[in-house]
This record gives C-alpha cells, structure tokens and sequence, in this order.
C-alpha cells in the first residue's frame, strides 16, 4: 500500500544542513499493523509525517497504492489525505465546543454525505466504541482515555484506509494504554491498515511488524506472533 525509495529529510539554515532521515527504504502493505519505533530524536515521527503527507521529502520517492504522492503540490496532498487517511495524536485534538457526537462527526463533513447519512455513521461508530451514551457531552469534561477513544472513533468514521497515529498512549496510564491498544488490535483484525510511532516496548508488540529507526536509519526490523 505504500512503499518509500531512498526517502531522505534534511533542514538546512545557510551552510549547515541536519538530517533527520537518510536512505528510508520500507515496504507496508495493506492491512498490515505496522510500528515505527525508536527513542526521541530517532526519526520516527518525522517519518510518519511523511508517510501521512504532513510534509514531504527533501529526497526520494514515496508511493501510495502504486502511485508517486511525495512530491504532488500541498493542494493534492490535502486531498488524498482527506480521502484515504486518518490520524491520532498524543495531543488528542477535540474540539472542546463540539459534544461528542458532533467531533466524531468533522471528517464527514468534508465528504458527500447528506445530514442522515452523517447522522447514521457517526450513531454506528458511536455504538461500536460503546460511546453512545456520552452523544450530547462535552471532551474537556471526561477523562484521558475517553477522549482518546473519541479522537480514535473520529479517525474511523470516513473509513480510512490508514490509521496513522503517533505516540496515541502518550497521555494514559498503563492499565488505559493495554485497553486503548487493545482497540487497535481489533481493528487491525477487522483489516484496518494502521502505521504508529512509539517509543514505547510494551505498545510495540500489539503491531505485526516494527521497523527500528535510531538517527534517522532503519537499524532493524522486528516481527511479534499474535
């Protein structure tokens, strides 16, 4: 589903250039649940970026579904994104004006559905994160985990075809990381394609595959039995 050639990111003021990645070559294919993993400063979330077309390359290629998207303008970037991505964030990103229902709702609106159609997706969500009974709340009133549940049910309700989500457990405790971790597992089960970045060993070995970055290189791949 998407494969990178020779990526490289670099910044450069005047005559000093940093890279913060060099020579990416990965391959992830479609329902695959794979884990970009590493300390701070490894590369990672810059990688996801890319691969989420947040930004693009300073160098290399990067396909989508067979076709070249790391160099197209930000206009189309923004587009395929809207059509065939979704992300999480460590920092979850509610709106604090929107209820419930209402923040599970904002993807759809930039699509073609019509008031019902909405209405019918974000109840079906809604029930499926067993969610349905905090519709009419608000975010800033409910715990850590609830609110990154909301932020995930957003995610999938202009079903994607990639989760991207960086550092997702970054604001829970260890019983609420296992439990929201364990809705990624159920969805990569149900065939959903998801790419995390996370420092973290335990959250690891909930994906199928990590790939290993260290200074901004792929160092090593991994693969856990499920």
């Amino acid at each position: 589903m998407i494969h990178t050639r020779n990526i490289q990111k670099y910044y450069q003021r005047g005559e000093y250039v940093k890279y913060a990645l060099q020579n990416i070559n990965i391959d992830i294919n479609e329902g695959e649940y794979v884990v970009l993993g590493g300390p701070s400063g490894s590369g990672k979330t810059t990688l996801l970026g890319l691969l989420g077309l947040v930004d693009a390359p300073s160098g290399g290629e990067i396909f989508l579904k067979g076709t070249e998207v790391g160099h197209v303008t930000e206009r189309e970037r923004d587009r395929i994104r809207r059509q065939h991505m979704a992300f999480v964030f460590e920092n979850i990103h509610l709106v604090d004006d929107l209820t419930v229902s209402e923040n599970i709702a904002l993807p759809l609106l930039y699509q073609s559905f019509n008031r019902k159609e909405r209405n019918e997706i974000v109840a079906r969500i809604m029930e499926r994160f067993r969610l349905t009974h905090l519709k009419r709340q608000y975010p800033s009133g409910l715990g850590n985990l609830l609110q990154q549940k909301i932020a995930l049910a957003r995610a999938c309700s202009c079903s994607p075809d990639i989760i991207l989500a960086d550092e997702p457990c970054g604001r829970l405790s260890s019983a609420e990381s296992d439990e929201f971790m364990e809705l990624f597992r159920q969805l990569n089960e149900e065939g959903q394609t998801i790419i995390m970045a996370t420092h973290s060993e335990e959250n690891m070995k909930y994906g199928q595959r990590v790939i290993h970055l260290f200074d901004g290189h792929v160092v090593s791949h991994s693969s856990f039995g499920r």
